[in-house]
């Protein structure tokens, strides 16, 4: 057996350990990061579970997700900073920083919840979006104690819950609302969400001319609500009717306060760089203007960052895969990288794009467009017939794309077709047997298959919904998706080996209450589920689901139990894709932390002195962009239910409605409510008066179902077929009615 440290030499490691958690640079760890850390050897590491074990009973620790430890600090000595959210309900959420959590954990001796709700009255004012420090109180209704380890006595955490209240506003989330404008009073009044904005709004000077009721307006702030005080403030900008889509768009864009055009001084230096790739810009780089490569794309892209060259190489392939070179032509400190970083990423609207990076770069330059040379950021891997990958190197190259691959035609060659070039088809075919070979490896892992279609709502040249397309996830996009997910792994995993700094994309685990209420949903379908505990039985439960009606449905359900990927600078590994090492590589010309990536990927790659930021810095980006990806979700979704929402209003005075596949979600005595998974997000509702009227229809309570004379029911997880008869569009709410 193995022999443990003697008691003896505890103390040097325990004043060692001490010393390790209190750095200021300190991020919580879990044991093995912490050993590494403190450069601790095997022989040491049993006790250094065994002080922290020991330190965890005593309290001095707190034991946080994914196994990480930190030192329990007083909680009065530490502001407790966060941001403040407004639900569409118009609850106020306090949702903790990572340090606020921490001193909130202390107070209840348990993990700090992700967000705690804070009561009007103790919300001195603060609007959804305000960065807040606020003060919390811990109440219990009971005095029961438990024992703890080591002899510690400690306050039972479940009867104990914490109060907020807001002390500062520290900075206001949003600087502008959007409302529409009202006549009334002694310049009139602005109408908010409730949620973005105030719903009342006082103008405090007269309205632009020809601004009339009902307009889109933007308004900038001049005091904000508080206590019984109303919201004030003035019309800077008339956006126009709000029957016309664009100018909602327009609204969507200044409510998430987001930005088209690009400052000047960004403009200024995007125009600087040339157009073409120079000699000098090629030196030093692996030149690969002869290979094979190609790219793959929806039809109407404009911006490919992304291409791939596959071969064969013994029993398994030669995998290249090339990124754009962002990062040759945006240098830190400069004002593309501050416009870059503030963005965050590039947001997509029905309508049109918000790009990170000017067009001069994101559809010329980093373009990889056919035939012209580009700089690239190369990962080169060789994976075997299993699908591992055995080795990968990485460099910085130049190439020219033979082909550009529409997924429409990459799909006709590997379903046996020919685009016309033989080499081309080569690549292609090759790229699919290994993208096959990938798949199955990564389900075996237990990733979980949350592959659903993707809705995109087509506009006409006044940005009017004419139609609804679905893109179903095919060969061909599997295959790209495959090839960038073994990139971004192996670029992860040889950042963390290194221990470069960088930015990784995480997926935590989700909550287990959570989970346990999608296994009683899916109990509900009939399915025969255990306990859900670990990804394997949830990736089961999904498989058990393939090619039901229902199957779209549940993994919509699943989404929303799941945590909400984000970027730290800590490699915590990613919950849905199970992988341990996982980063964001594959689209610099559209969001920042792949850019951040491949500043370190330079350290990789050879350049041993590319400037990477501090510890501190990159935590702060990370922290940044995952709200800004938060920020342009929202912004998207609002956009898309609303162009979906106008789409389906004309769907209901057409002849002839698009017909849609829904499942009965839960059945009222008032109606059913159904999913409608390829109307993601749109909340539908089949009254009973729109239920078949060839025959009379009674609610039976004791299950749940609707029955009917002849013999037929409608109950939870019965597929149907619907049309939509009436649509609120502020809600988002469509009645439908059942077809034959």
């Amino acid at each position: 057996m193995k022999k443990l440290p003697k008691k003896e030499d505890s103390a040097p490691l325990k004043e060692a350990l001490g010393a390790y958690l209190q750095r200021r640079d300190y991020t919580p760890q879990s044991s093995g990061e912490i050993a590494r850390g403190m450069g601790i050897d095997s022989r040491q590491r049993a006790l250094l579970r065994e002080t922290l074990k020991l330190w965890l009973g005593q309290g001095r620790l707190l034991k946080l997700k994914k196994g990480a430890y930190a030192l329990r600090k007083d909680p009065q000595a530490q502001p407790l900073l966060g941001r403040i959210v407004k639900t569409q309900g118009g609850k106020l959420l306090y949702l903790p920083d990572d340090a606020a959590q921490e001193g909130i954990a202390a107070m209840l001796h348990a993990e700090c919840p992700h967000s705690l709700v804070v009561e009007p009255r103790r919300s001195c004012g603060a609007m959804d979006g305000d960065r807040v420090r606020v003060s919390v109180r811990v109440q219990g209704g009971t005095t029961r104690y438990r024992r703890g380890g080591k002899g510690a006595r400690r306050p039972d955490a479940s009867t104990l819950t914490a109060v907020v209240y807001v002390e500062e506003i520290l900075e206001r989330g949003r600087t502008r609302w959007v409302g529409t404008y009202r006549r009334g009073g002694r310049h009139g009044t602005v109408r908010g969400d409730g949620v973005s904005a105030p719903e009342l709004i006082e103008l405090t000077e007269r309205a632009p001319e020809g601004v009339q009721p009902g307009y889109a307006v933007v308004v900038e702030p001049v005091a904000y609500p508080v206590a019984r005080n109303a919201a004030k403030g003035r019309i800077t900008e008339v956006l126009g009717d709000p029957a016309r889509t664009n100018v909602c768009i327009d609204a969507v864009i200044h409510r998430y306060g987001l930005q088209e055009d690009f400052p000047v001084e960004v403009l200024a230096e995007a125009a600087a760089i040339p157009a073409a790739v120079r000699e000098k810009d090629r030196k030093g780089r692996l030149d690969c203007r002869r290979g094979c490569i190609i790219t793959i794309d929806p039809e109407s892209a404009r911006d490919f960052d992304d291409a791939i060259a596959v071969k064969r190489s013994g029993a398994g392939w030669q995998l290249d895969v090339h990124i754009a070179d962002v990062a040759h032509y945006v240098r830190p400190g400069s004002a593309l990288d501050a416009e870059a970083q503030r963005r965050g990423n590039s947001t997509y609207l029905p309508d049109r794009v918000l790009p990170m990076l000017p067009p001069r770069l994101c559809d010329g330059i980093c373009s990889l467009r056919q035939g012209e040379d580009r700089l690239t950021a190369l990962c080169r891997m060789r994976i075997d017939s299993k699908g591992a990958v055995t080795h990968a190197e990485f460099a910085k190259a130049v190439i020219r794309s033979r082909r550009r691959m529409t997924y429409a035609e990459a799909l006709q060659v590997l379903q046996g077709g020919s685009c016309g070039e033989a080499e081309v088809d080569a690549v292609l075919r090759e790229a699919g047997s290994l993208a096959r070979v990938l798949r199955e490896r990564r389900m075996k892992q237990a990733a979980l298959n949350l592959d659903m279609p993707e809705l995109h709502v087509l506009a006409d040249a006044e940005g009017n919904p004419v139609d609804v397309e679905l893109t179903e996830s095919d060969p061909a996009h599997q295959l790209i998706e495959e090839c960038m997910l073994a990139a971004n792994e192996a670029v992860a995993h040889a950042l963390n080996a290194r221990a470069l700094p960088a930015v990784y994309r995480v997926h935590e685990e989700p909550d287990p209450a959570k989970i346990h209420e999608f296994g009683v949903q899916l109990r509900s379908y009939g399915y025969s589920v255990g306990t859900l505990a670990t990804r394997e039985q949830l990736a089961h439960a999904l498989e058990q689901t393939k090619g039901r009606p229902e199957e779209d449905a549940l993994k919509v359900a699943l989404l929303r139990c799941m945590m909400r990927a984000r970027y730290s600078p800590d490699p915590l590994g990613h919950y849905g894709l199970a992988k341990g090492d996982y980063c964001h590589f594959t689209s610099p010309i559209r969001r920042y932390a792949d850019l951040v990536v491949h500043r370190a990927f330079r350290r990789l790659a050879g350049e041993g002195d590319a400037p990477l930021p501090s510890p501190a810095r990159l935590a702060g980006i990370a922290a940044h962009i995952s709200e800004t990806e938060r920020t342009s979700a929202a912004a998207e979704t609002e956009a898309d239910r609303l162009m979906l929402a106008r789409y389906l209003e004309r769907q209901c005075s057409a002849e002839h409605p698009r017909v849609w596949d829904a499942v009965v979600a839960a059945c009222w005595p008032q109606g059913m409510t159904v999913d409608i998974p390829q109307l993601r997000g749109v909340k539908g509702f089949v009254s009973r008066g729109e239920l078949p009227a060839d025959t009379h229809w009674f609610y039976e309570s004791h299950t749940a179902s609707w029955r009917a004379a002849d013999g037929r029911s409608m109950q939870n997880g019965q597929g149907l077929r619907l049309i939509p008869v009436a649509v609120d569009e502020e809600s988002g709410f469509v009645d439908f009615r059942p077809v034959e």
